[in-house]
């Protein structure tokens, strides 16, 4: 094209018709410049498509940490009724209403402790890869990054959490049998008689420090929830904030 352009203006150079020199290096001009303006419209929409994809995808992992942190309350309440039936079968025998069974898993579930962690494999993406300016709500990248350092924060008291659980197991130590802790494992309720629950509550009574520990266990069940209904306060009110920048 230029080859050609430069031929023509040479003819009419030569003719001194510059007026129409002057009108074909407009166009050529025009043309370089909406080349160029469409060029920028189209990455700048290929951004914009980039950003709700991300949006879209940090709101599934939003969703899945909504899921999460349900069943982080849900376990929290479980291993904390737990808990208190062991309590008060050591002070006070085993409940009426407990099956030997139950009674047993309860032992070891009392001890468990369930940490949520949040699906942050989007976010992680955006920074990774340097992707995180296609966001271009500052006050959405604000929350996000709060979101997910509050996560982090609360991570502080996994360690007095994991060391609580591992004294419980280590105080608890062979009071149940093999059998019995893998069906506490899987859930299950192990096939156990009157009497096996009865010797099994004696071996737990000599354990000096189980009724202490199982005091402390409230406290610790109680922080899990406690940050549980904060993180997923703060995920919901998150995700009504981003709907509508993820096109949703």
């Amino acid at each position: 094209m230029l080859t050609k352009l430069s031929r023509r203006w040479g003819g009419k150079a030569r003719e001194q018709n510059w007026f129409a020199v002057a009108i074909d290096f407009l166009i050529l001009v025009a043309g370089v410049f909406l080349g160029i303006q469409a060029a920028n419209w189209n990455d700048s929409r290929k951004e914009r498509v980039e950003e709700r994809r991300y949006y879209a995808q940090i709101l599934d992992d939003l969703r899945a940490d909504q899921q999460t942190l349900q069943d982080a309350l849900r376990r929290a309440a479980r291993y904390d009724a737990a808990a208190e039936n062991t309590l008060r079968a050591i002070r006070s025998g085993i409940p009426p209403n407990s099956t030997p069974g139950r009674f047993a898993v309860d032992i070891h579930h009392a001890g468990w402790l369930y940490i949520p962690r949040p699906s942050r494999r989007t976010y992680d993406e955006l920074i990774s890869t340097g992707n995180l300016g296609l966001l271009r709500s500052e006050a959405a990248k604000a929350a996000i990054a709060e979101y997910y350092a509050s996560f982090d924060d609360l991570r502080q008291w996994d360690e007095l959490l994991r060391s609580q659980q591992d004294r419980y197991w280590e105080e608890t130590s062979g009071v149940l049998s093999r059998t019995v802790l893998r069906d506490a494992m899987r859930f299950r309720e192990p096939n156990i008689s009157a009497t096996d629950a009865a010797k099994i509550l004696a071996a737990l009574r000599e354990r000096d420090r189980a009724d202490d520990m199982l005091v402390s266990m409230a406290a610790h069940q109680e922080r899990v929830r406690h940050d549980s209904e904060v993180l997923a306060e703060m995920g919901q009110d998150l995700i009504e904030r981003l709907k509508p920048l993820a096109g949703s």
